[in-house]
């Protein structure tokens, strides 16, 4: 099993809005599944919740409720604020660190799945997982099992 990643607080600022990023991560969030989409959405409240009344932070989260869209500096200018508040309170940095690591452990996961690719045909299945790698192929005919490998 690998080691856990540790997120900084500016990724897991970055994390918590990356749905509504005007930057290649808000166009990667419109992959995610539901789940993982809510999960962020989670967290962001909760650092929200944490933050409320900070002008900085009070504005970044009036921009992404109210034109969907927020830039890389605006975020910016979140962590300082979020890592304070971590700081000071441990069980709200175990959390938001917790929540964190879920999302980037189901992102990853995604990606990792993605990867895999395989095609029906007729009853012949070619799966692709490293375009480099060979390729194994194989069709059930009349009861027997063919495979191929093709480098």
């Amino acid at each position: 099993m690998s080691d856990p990643v540790t997120l900084t607080v500016g990724a897991i600022a970055a994390l918590a809005f990356t749905k509504f990023l005007e930057s290649s991560a808000g166009e990667a969030a419109k992959k995610l599944t539901p789940a993982v989409l809510d999960k962020i959405e989670s967290l962001r409240q909760k650092i929200w919740t944490k933050l409320r009344g900070i002008p900085a932070v009070d504005e970044l989260n009036t921009a992404a409720e109210k034109s969907g869209q927020v830039n890389e500096a605006q975020v910016k200018l979140l962590t300082p604020h979020l890592e304070a508040a971590m700081k000071a309170d441990d069980s709200f940095a175990q959390d938001i660190r917790q929540r964190a690591s879920e999302i980037n452990q189901d992102v990853n996961i995604g990606e990792i799945l993605g990867e895999n690719v395989q095609n029906i045909y007729g009853g012949s299945a070619v799966q692709i997982n490293d375009p480099k790698a060979p390729v194994f192929t194989g069709d059930i005919s009349g009861g027997t099992i063919n495979i191929n490998i093709t480098n």
